[in-house]
């Protein structure tokens, strides 16, 4: 199993961050692989319901959700 766990803060090693790597622990305690994201400081779009995700694998909108969304 993998956890994608996102920080939406735009302090990257704040206390989400804190949050996010005691939380990075315990899944590790179980075996499960975890990779964390920040994404509080980048400009993403929000989605507009086009359905080129569907069809192209990738949203029409080239940010950091067609880089993450592979993972």
């Amino acid at each position: 199993m993998k956890v994608l766990m996102i920080n939406g803060s735009p302090r990257g090693n704040g206390n989400s961050y804190i949050a996010l790597h005691e939380m990075e622990k315990i899944f590790a305690q179980a075996g499960v692989e975890t990779k964390i994201v920040h994404v509080g400081n980048k400009a993403i779009r929000g989605c507009i319901a086009c359905g080129s995700c569907a069809k192209n694998g990738r949203c029409v909108f080239d940010d950091l959700v067609n880089e993450t969304a592979p993972m």
